[in-house]
């Protein structure tokens, strides 16, 4: 039985209560999950990159790449679509087994046609021929990464003990690495293990869903729905892959693993500093969700506050990795990298810009329904992302492709901005009539 109402309080009394309540505690889980995710695959570059050299890594950065890419196609949104409505509707139990019952049949033939879509690129490409071996384990591990049910949990604000599953099986990745990968040719390994042990953590999430709620099978109407209430979120997903997931993709294609490896060191060390901030988003995601339904000026607040505490801690994060980028990159990956140096300070730029992006667009535009717009200005921006990318990686290598990056994370802050403010929905407002204007976008959406 699903019970996670909350009784209302009044502003100051549940400010002062945030931290006892449970967003803290699913921040803290989700801090566990980002360290998971970003920190111990950190803790392993250094050895890898020294084990495997620049051309090795470079190939399995391309292959943890494409499994990035089936990953976000089998979560086709998802985790934003499903943990929304799972948010607003987690009171009433046959709506949320519908909701769970429609994305897993959904989840089931989007992972099919990915295998399809596999099969043929190994058929038609000569390179995959001889390493299919890498080929497949990055693409099964990206799939079995993109059945995890962290979106259910993060929907009903329950994330400690999936969370902390998720922590183990990337904590086992970690450990396996050390143990089972010694040399160059054991390149293979470090997929394999990554795809074993998220297919386990999937298994183990999926049987916590159904100790929550019943099972039912998916039906051909319930899967549709799912898909087309996610059709947007995917449409955004996909678009911001563009110019995040698709870089070493991308630099692959128009340069030579060596470049792929000097661009994904430093791609990586950017990403653990911005897993530190992204808990806070993910937690504050479903309860904006639903405070702009049920109380629009918390909702603001909350909004507010994330927004300030993500900029700045994201700020002096790009401080720090701008400083002391020699040191990170002779301490991290080793003798051989000392062109992944100016890369890293080029994209530490995008730490305090897609802090902000992030909160204006995915915590604040997505809750109130404008998906659409906001994709207008992913898409666009992920278009201009591989025309900068055709351009200037091809002359410049990773140098190019980090400047294409930095250049078009800029252009969507500034967009979705300006966007805000000339719809007035800006959250920094201070105008009386934001929670109206709020409550009419909701029921216009």
């Amino acid at each position: 039985m699903i019970v996670t109402a909350d009784r209302p309080v009044t502003a100051p009394n549940w400010r002062s209560r945030i931290l006892k309540s449970r967003i803290a505690e699913n921040i803290a889980a989700l801090f566990g999950t980002q360290i998971a995710a970003y920190i111990f695959p950190l803790a392993t570059v250094p050895y890898l990159a020294r084990v495997l050299g620049p051309l090795h890594w470079g190939m399995v950065a391309f292959a943890q790449a494409l499994g990035l890419y089936l990953s976000m196609v089998v979560d086709f949104g998802f985790q934003l679509s499903a943990s929304r409505r799972i948010a607003r509707v987690r009171d009433y139990e046959d709506q949320v087994v519908d909701i769970v019952a429609g994305v897993l049949g959904a989840k089931g033939l989007l992972a099919v046609a990915c295998i399809l879509c596999v099969v043929l690129l190994q058929t038609f490409n000569h390179t995959f021929q001889q390493d299919s071996t890498i080929l497949w384990a990055g693409a099964l591990s990206g799939i079995g990464q993109g059945f995890s049910m962290l979106w259910f949990f993060q929907g009903l604000e329950r994330m400690k003990h999936p969370a902390s599953a998720d922590v183990v099986g990337k904590g086992v990745v970690c450990l396996g690495i050390f143990l089972c990968v010694h040399k160059p040719e054991d390149a293979w390994k470090v997929l394999a293990i990554q795809c074993f042990c998220f297919w386990c953590v999937a298994a183990f999430q999926m049987g916590m869903t159904y100790r929550e709620i019943r099972f039912r099978w998916p039906t051909a109407a319930l899967t549709g729905q799912s898909m087309r209430d996610s059709a947007a979120m995917f449409l955004f997903r996909s678009s911001v892959s563009l110019y995040t997931t698709a870089n070493a993709l991308i630099l692959g294609a128009l340069s030579t693993p060596l470049a792929v490896g000097f661009y994904s060191g430093a791609e990586r060390l950017i990403k653990g500093l911005a897993s530190l901030t992204t808990p806070v988003s993910q937690s504050l995601y479903p309860r904006i969700s639903r405070l702009v339904v049920t109380d629009a000026k918390q909702a603001i607040w909350l909004t507010r506050l994330s927004l300030g505490l993500m900029t700045l801690g994201a700020t002096l994060l790009c401080i720090c990795s701008m400083a002391g980028a020699p040191l990170i990159v002779r301490v991290l990956l080793g003798r051989g990298y000392e062109k992944s140096i100016p890369v890293l300070r080029i994209l530490s730029l995008l730490l305090p810009t897609t802090a902000a992006s992030t909160v204006l667009g995915i915590q604040w535009m997505l809750p109130l329904g404008m998906e659409g717009i906001y994709n207008t200005i992913v898409i666009s921006a992920g278009l201009l992302n591989v025309a900068l990318a055709v351009l200037w990686a091809s002359h410049f290598q990773q140098i190019g492709m980090a400047w294409a990056v930095v250049v078009t994370e800029f252009l969507v802050t500034f967009a979705v901005i300006g966007l805000l403010m000339q719809r007035r929905m800006n959250p920094l407002s201070n105008s009386p009539t934001l929670p109206a204007r709020i409550a009419e976008r909701l029921r216009s959406s």
